[in-house]
């Protein structure tokens, strides 16, 4: 009843003249006195004698309007009901109570014009100073509703039953009403869920206070006979999160109006019009990190994060990153043996076996100068190797030396990226190597405490370094055998004097594999691996 209520009044405040919420055939009508035919044509469409809206009291019709009722001749009044209008001659009266003694109907009049209203009065009483009647009249059911919905085809729910949109009652009588029903709430149509948001009067346009299920009463001031009602609703899309990491799939967790979900998400529903925000949180997946960089619809890309969206459609957002090594694990910079040794880096062979590569780099801050070069990459080395050994520089632990700054960057080879720099730090002076007539070098300022042996690079194609050191003078013996302990080449076979060393071995001569070095020297011995890769 509020709805109703509500409707009407709403209704009636929209129209701009006085003539606006008299009946419908009085439109243009000039009240003055009451007379009996306008009287009765108000009583059949709800008016009261002082009704504020329209008075009867001052409603002034010179016959009953054929557009608005149907006739029916006859003295006998056969049929008639409640509601319908007695026509004499010269007059005409409100039937109250039908019967089948004409005499007896009861009837509401104003015996002529200008008079007052009479109720309750017997038709044999009037007959008697109207004479016999000569028919009567019955209101026509002439006004439609259309209902449909605001977008093509579905259905809509009229009077208790559902029909396709859109749909148009039959003929109704002024100032009824029709239940209505907006059945495709919640249902999919086209693909889509659809929201009801409210109904409109398509005449004024205007938004109605009604809701999903209303009445919507016959009462059209402006006099049209047919008034078009939509029930408005909202799309539904939707709408599915994800990661997108290379390598690796779209797994991980992802943010969705700030709380965190796995990846893919189940589907999140999203009315037309509204918004969700999608936040992508920094991930690592088997030593690698993820970083993100955009997101995507697959159509259009999106910068920021989080982001906030309105979909215009069912969608899927892709988070999408870059795969980035972390920094090698276990990383130092460490000298051979003591101070006096050649700086030598050690790592963990990297968790993704997708890093296949290490580029060493360095950085000096010279002592003399206090200017950084750098930083300069040195090397790259493959995949299994774990340390690697700089032969510019010995280890000292003197912060009046050169600041030496190392980094061991991992290569991802499925994204074609590189680690960030993450710097290990450490002291040391460089090398001053004077070239002997053999081709062997020696360093001149320092001499080493122990004996070594290393090589770079390793695996090497086509060539490597060997270098050793020597804390005394002494005889040297450096051969390379394969696996099956054949001897290859002798790479040194002489005296030395103490001081570090290098020789090059060159394995154009060798076939791909894995070879033995041994070296000898003053009672050392030392056996290490070295790989050709062709």
């Amino acid at each position: 009843m509020k709805n109703i209520i509500s409707a009407i009044v709403f209704m009636l405040s929209l129209t701009p003249f006085s003539f606006a919420q008299h009946i419908p055939p009085c439109q243009g009508t000039a009240h003055s006195t009451s007379i009996c035919w306008g009287y009765a044509t108000g009583r059949a469409f709800g008016r009261s004698w002082n009704d504020s809206r329209c008075p009867l009291s001052t409603l002034h019709f010179t016959t009953i309007p054929s557009a608005y009722f149907d006739y029916y001749s006859g003295s006998s009044l056969s049929g008639i009901q409640s509601g319908d209008i007695v026509r004499f001659a010269a007059h005409a009266a409100y039937v109250v109570t039908p019967n089948t003694n004409v005499n007896n109907i009861v009837v509401d009049q104003v015996p002529y014009d200008g008079g007052q209203e009479q109720t309750g009065i017997l038709l044999g009483t009037v007959i008697q100073t109207q004479g016999q009647p000569l028919g009567y009249y019955r209101k026509k059911p002439l006004w439609k509703i259309t209902v449909q919905n605001s977008f093509t085809g579905g259905n809509v729910g009229v009077d208790g039953a559902e029909y396709t949109s859109p749909y148009t009652t039959p003929q109704l009588f002024w100032e009824t009403s029709v239940p209505v029903d907006a059945v495709m709430e919640g249902r999919i149509y086209d693909g889509y869920v659809r929201r009801f948001q409210y109904w409109q009067d398509d005449y004024s346009g205007q938004q109605l206070s009604l809701s999903k299920t209303a009445t919507i009463p016959v009462t059209f001031y402006d006099y049209t006979q047919t008034r078009s009602y939509t029930a408005f609703f909202l799309k539904e899309f939707n709408i599915v999160f994800r990661n997108s990491f290379v390598g690796v799939g779209n797994g991980g967790v992802i943010k969705v109006n700030g709380t965190q979900y796995n990846s893919p998400t189940s589907t999140f529903p999203v009315r037309e019009g509204t918004s969700i925000t999608g936040e992508a949180i920094y991930q690592v997946s088997n030593g690698i990190e993820y970083l993100f960089d955009h997101w995507s619809d697959g159509s259009t890309n999106y910068v920021g994060n989080p982001y906030t969206f309105t979909p215009t459609d069912h969608r899927t957002y892709t988070a999408y990153f870059v795969g980035k090594p972390l920094p090698m694990i276990n990383f130092g910079l460490h000298h051979v043996v003591n101070v006096g040794q050649n700086i030598h880096l050690v790592w963990n062979d990297h968790p993704n076996t997708n890093v296949t590569q290490y580029q060493i780099w360095r950085k000096v801050k010279h002592s003399s100068t206090g200017t950084t070069e750098g930083p300069t990459l040195l090397t790259t080395l493959n995949r299994g190797t774990t340390s690697w050994t700089d032969y510019d520089y010995i280890y000292t632990s003197g912060y009046t030396d050169d600041l030496l700054s190392y980094d061991v960057r991992a290569y991802y080879r499925t994204e074609g990226t590189y680690a960030n720099e993450s710097w290990v730090v450490g002291y040391g002076k460089q090398y001053d190597i004077a070239q002997d007539n053999s081709g062997a070098s020696a360093t001149v300022s320092f001499l080493p405490n122990e004996y070594s042996v290393v090589n770079y690079p390793n695996p090497f194609n086509p060539s490597t370094t060997i270098r050793y050191a020597l804390p005394k003078d002494g005889h040297v013996m450096l051969k390379v055998y394969d696996m099956l302990g054949r001897e290859m080449m002798t790479l040194v076979n002489e005296e030395r004097e103490a001081g570090s060393h290098e020789v090059k071995l060159d394995g154009t001569r060798l076939g791909s594999g894995v070879y033995l070095c041994r070296i000898t020297a003053g009672g050392f011995t030392s056996v290490m691996k070295i790989s050709l890769m062709k």
